[in-house]
């Protein structure tokens, strides 16, 4: 894994470390390294305010209110009305404070001397304008009510996922499935440095091929994990296009909700496999298929148009699996077979010819309008 994607992980442990050290270090002074930060502030600038100390550290109200009132119990600060306006409280430090500061610095001096050893002191002077940049940006970032849809993969132009239409694809990223065949394992497990598309771009590209294209296509991951993504659909809606979303089935509310709502004209329910061995399929184990059930009666009612895929792999489906599933599908509108070999990741193989034509007659016991799709098998579809 490439260095860039352990941020987070170095992060907490940068953090966690220097909390160890500075609590065991401040223990016999009754402190903590929570409290530690908002003491120097004090101390740096006497009579500031706890709304200051909140804005300048990004502390909430409370985290704030609740560690002054410790320093002030343990006699390291004062609270006083200021001069200027009785309602405003000043915060002081105690000569107790000032008696511990020198040992303070020396602590905190010391970790630092103790992190940067090893690393050469021009990288030194630039991590420290990087790392203020990037605890500012952090601040603001956090306090920022971010609701937007986000998207990692555009493909621009379409002709196949959704028949005889003219579309672009997007896809957003994350999914509450892991399946270890999974080809978009790169959208679930989302580096650190895989940066989002510009939405208003991909709003301007929509807005300029809306007498052109015919439809917008949510594929996988999981689109229907993000409830944000519904404005996005509304104002696809009021472009005139179509929207074809591709589901694993878990979020059959959601589903059933923005049917109801018309902000989808076709849904392509994607079925791992017969409900015996569905944990086992998505890597959860005891997995309750009663709500990929709810999905399909859903679609079932005719509400909305649709199809039922399923990928056939050599490990995971046999006959006994087939039958099961073709049974717990009866009544459905339609089923697409899939099994293409150039699809399948290591260790997990595609059904031949041969294979997809039994499987195809199993499902068309249970399912009149049954179709194989897939490149390796066109020659050999049976209609």
């Amino acid at each position: 894994m490439a260095r860039q994607n352990d941020l987070l992980m170095d992060i907490s442990i940068l953090y966690r470390s220097t909390q160890k050290y500075y609590d065991k270090k401040l223990a016999n002074l009754s402190l903590t390294y929570a409290q530690l930060p908002i003491l120097i502030a004090i101390y740096e600038e006497e009579g500031i305010s706890m709304q200051k100390i909140a804005l300048d550290g990004g502390y909430d109200k409370g985290t704030i209110t609740k560690n002054v009132q410790k320093l002030v119990n343990l006699g390291y600060v004062i609270v006083q009305s200021s001069i200027k306006d009785k309602r405003a409280k000043e915060l002081y430090t105690t000569d107790k404070t000032k008696e511990v500061m020198n040992q303070i610095y020396s602590i905190r001096r010391n970790w630092w001397k103790h992190i940067i050893q090893s690393i050469p002191s021009k990288k030194i002077e630039e991590f420290s304008y990087l790392y203020e940049d990037m605890a500012e940006n952090a601040k603001v970032f956090a306090d920022k009510d971010d609701e937007q849809v986000q998207f990692f993969d555009h493909q621009k132009v379409d002709l196949s996922f959704y028949t005889d239409k003219v579309s672009t694809v997007l896809s957003t990223a994350g999914c509450n499935f892991r399946c270890k065949y999974c080809t978009k394992r790169n959208l679930i497990f989302l580096n650190e440095n895989r940066m989002e598309l510009n939405l208003e771009d991909i709003k301007n590209f929509l807005e300029k091929r809306k007498d052109i294209y015919d439809a917008v296509c949510l594929k996988e991951p999981e689109p229907l994990m993000h409830e944000e993504l519904a404005p996005f659909l509304r104002y696809v809606k009021k472009l005139g296009y179509l929207v074809k979303i591709q589901t694993n089935g878990s979020y059959p509310d959601r589903l059933k909700s923005w049917i109801d709502q018309k902000l989808i004209d076709f849904v392509s329910l994607d079925i791992k496999n017969a409900p015996s061995y569905y944990g086992e399929t998505i890597g959860i184990p005891n997995f309750n298929t009663d709500i990929i059930t709810k999905s399909i009666e859903i679609l079932k009612k005719g509400q909305i148009d649709y199809d039922i895929t399923i990928t056939l792999i050599k490990e995971l489906h046999d006959t006994n699996r087939l039958k099961e599933m073709a049974g717990w599908l009866k009544g459905v509108k339609q089923v697409t077979l899939m099994s293409n070999p150039s699809t399948m990741v290591e260790n997990y193989h595609a059904f031949d010819q041969n294979e997809m034509n039994e499987a195809l007659h199993i499902f068309k016991a249970f399912i009149p309008n049954i179709q194989i799709k897939g490149e390796a098998y066109v020659s050999g579809r049976e209609t």
